[in-house]
């Protein structure tokens, strides 16, 4: 498990890997280009895209990243069922974009494509459950950058609340120190974090910490652990985080 990273011939990788959605504004695409909650799967999720087979490839809060051997056209509206962990998730979404990623070169291969989805509602509990799973790699990963680091402590237990409102903390290490603003945008800034307001304290100096003290690549892990208490119209508290 990893972030996100570009697949197949090298000369396709820059038109496949941004998932664009459908009917956006430019400043919104920038933001949805900057997130930082994805995940690249080694295992992909077997799912179906209405009636198209798909195995997803990439998983984030918003949004997925599937391949698919039949040409699906980019619609404003779709059904995506993923099957994860025994449970079958349900989401409506739209398809922002389709590509050809690997073209068969033989009779008997198929081609590939790959396309961007936009996650617009779930279905049940269905988004708390792909929070979950994204909550699960990310320390995964953590864990074996620990595991392999030298002199990176301990970060300690970790629980998120995911947030009912749209108020948000921003917390930026800025010349050794942590300077925390309220703010009303979700975005993630790229010497910090953005967290729920309604995230306690304890937990906000835990990611200040983890922020602080590991690599870069860890950086980019716990600003996925941030981004998993926002976007999302009802509050819960889901997981808990043993190191």
């Amino acid at each position: 498990m990893g972030l996100r990273h570009d697949r197949g011939d090298p000369e396709l990788r820059g038109t496949i890997h941004a998932i664009i959605p459908v009917r956006e504004s430019v400043a919104d695409q920038n933001l949805d280009r900057r997130q930082f909650g994805r995940i690249d799967l080694d295992r992909p999720l077997k799912g179906f895209l209405d009636e198209f087979p798909v195995r997803v490839i990439e998983v984030s809060v918003s949004g997925l990243r599937v391949e698919h051997e039949v040409r699906i056209v980019p619609a404003p509206t779709r059904k995506i069922r993923v099957e994860c962990k025994g449970r079958t998730l349900e989401f409506g979404c739209v398809v922002a974009r389709s590509t050809l990623f690997r073209l068969a070169k033989e009779a008997h291969e198929k081609s590939i494509y790959h396309s961007g989805i936009r996650i617009l509602e779930s279905v049940g509990d269905s988004e708390m459950q792909l929070r979950e799973f994204i909550a699960d790699r990310v320390t995964r990963a953590l864990d074996e950058q620990k595991a392999n680091a030298r002199g990176i402590p301990p970060l300690g237990p970790y629980t998120f609340q995911v947030g009912k409102g749209d108020r948000y903390k921003r917390c930026e290490f800025i010349d050794g120190a942590w300077r925390k603003t309220d703010t009303s945008t979700s975005q993630q800034p790229p010497n910090g974090f953005t967290v729920s307001v309604e995230l306690d304290s304890v937990t906000v100096d835990l990611l200040c910490r983890t922020f602080e003290k590991t690599t870069e690549e860890g950086r980019r892990l716990t600003q996925m652990l941030a981004e998993l208490s926002i976007k999302k119209t009802e509050g819960g508290p889901t997981r808990r985080y043993v190191p």
